[in-house]
């Protein structure tokens, strides 16, 4: 019974030790299982750049190329401006149709040339003035004979009595002139020239020059 028992007791521990090594063995395999899992490595997915497929994109027919920018005009100078605005009769300098010396001009009044100078002489009856009103009728009606067309369309630019009231025919106008405009550059400069009278003073001529502005 003795030795019976101690087999039975040499059986429990054997099995008992039997058991610790198969849960120790079962444990090993399955940590050696989870270990081999998580250290192999796993596929990558290679991302291509987007730069990398911009270059290897075929050129084809639909490529849109970027038009070119056009250069920067260089901006037109001062002067360039102010030739391509300014009329070219405004550059020709207004000068006397009337020849050197004396000519004769309708109603039996004359005009004497000096150079650039111009002198009308209207020393009779019915045509010297003492009233400003009707020197500038007078002065309407000849100064196109100097000048032509231009000289025209300027005094008729200036609205009627506008000459006569720019001073005194006697003092004002006889030193200070009277001055009408041609263009931005040019200015008739016209000035009664008087005498003494039987009643007072009479403008008898006038001189005119076209001076700069």
């Amino acid at each position: 019974m003795v030795a019976k028992e101690r087999r039975r007791r040499l059986l429990l521990r054997g099995s008992a030790f039997a058991a610790i090594l198969l849960i120790l063995g079962s444990a090993g395999t399955i940590g050696a299982v989870t270990l081999r899992r998580r250290n192999v490595p796993r596929p990558q997915r290679a991302a291509q750049p987007q730069r990398v497929v911009a270059e290897t994109t075929p050129a084809g027919d639909s490529a849109v190329v970027p038009a070119p920018r056009p250069a920067p005009r260089p901006a037109p100078s001062v002067s360039a401006s102010k030739a391509a605005s300014t009329p070219e009769v405004a550059l020709t300098p207004l000068k006397p149709l009337l020849p050197e010396g004396t000519t004769a001009l309708a109603d039996g009044m004359t005009a004497t040339r000096h150079d650039s100078v111009v002198v009308i002489s209207f020393d009779f009856a019915g045509a010297r003035t003492r009233l400003p009103e009707r020197f500038e009728r007078l002065v309407r009606a000849t100064l196109p004979s100097v000048y032509g067309a231009r000289a025209d369309s300027a005094v008729r630019a200036i609205p009627d009595g506008g000459i006569a009231k720019q001073g005194d025919l006697f003092t004002v106008l006889a030193e200070r002139g009277i001055h009408i405009p041609i263009n931005a550059g040019q200015t008739i400069a016209l000035y009664p020239i008087s005498r003494a009278g039987r009643d007072g003073p009479l403008v008898t001529q006038y001189r005119v020059t076209v001076t700069k502005s």
